[in-house]
């Protein structure tokens, strides 16, 4: 009787040990499939890291489209017209005069009045209607930079201290940066109060297709 009792509870042990292992695996398992949080963020970080490592700083950045430079209320209404009130908190939509292009002028909460902080420059949806229009048949920055020109044409004109992001066969962002206490040649962070500038330019079939650059908000 002792020793069945023995068996018995010998292999109760071995079955409930095997059970913790497979249940172990299985966590484990499904601990796996788990999506890593914020991995795209944390690649970007690195990659921008190894940048700085590599002392590749950015240094000449875009500060304005057709004129409206970025935190100058006076060049804003200089080119939109002394009656011009672009209030904070919100984006400012222009259509170019054919109406093929838009921008998107960003003012800032807490900012003056038509003090622009964010540019972003795109192809219209036929969809949308009644924006103000701009004499302008295109929307192009002070570097030369404009909707359909290629990957090419923006790295020569602003250097390859990039980030490329979303990369593929067809489409791929280019993505420059500028923090504190690193600073432009230009000054631009610590003369306008901001600690980030961000440029990002996306492509698709090697055509620029957006633009969107300016001061993060703080």
């Amino acid at each position: 009787m002792k020793n069945i009792f023995l068996v018995i509870l010998t292999i109760s042990l071995l079955t409930n040990c095997n059970n913790s292992q497979t249940k172990s695996v299985d966590k484990n398992d499904r601990l796996e499939l788990v999506p890593e949080p914020d991995k795209e963020l944390r690649e970007e970080y690195e990659k921008q890291q190894e940048l700085n490592k590599m002392n590749c700083a950015f240094a000449d950045p875009d500060t304005s489209v057709v004129g409206i430079k970025i935190g100058n209320v006076e060049s804003t209404l200089k080119i939109l017209g002394k009656q011009t009130k672009l209030e904070g908190d919100s984006t400012h939509i222009l259509y170019s005069n054919d109406k093929k292009q838009k921008l998107g002028l960003t003012v800032h909460p807490g900012s003056y009045y038509s003090q622009v902080s964010i540019f972003n420059i795109s192809y219209a949806d036929k969809s949308e209607k009644n924006f103000r229009q701009i004499n302008s048949k295109e929307f192009e920055t002070e570097k030369g930079i404009k909707l359909g020109i290629s990957k090419r044409e923006i790295i020569e004109k602003l250097g390859t201290c990039y980030v490329a992001k979303d990369s593929t066969k067809n489409s791929i962002e280019l993505n420059y940066r500028i923090e504190l206490p690193n600073d432009s040649k230009t000054k631009l962070l610590t003369s306008n109060n901001m600690p980030i500038y961000y440029a990002t330019y996306r492509l698709t079939n090697d055509k620029l297709e957006n633009i969107e650059f300016g001061f993060e908000y703080p």
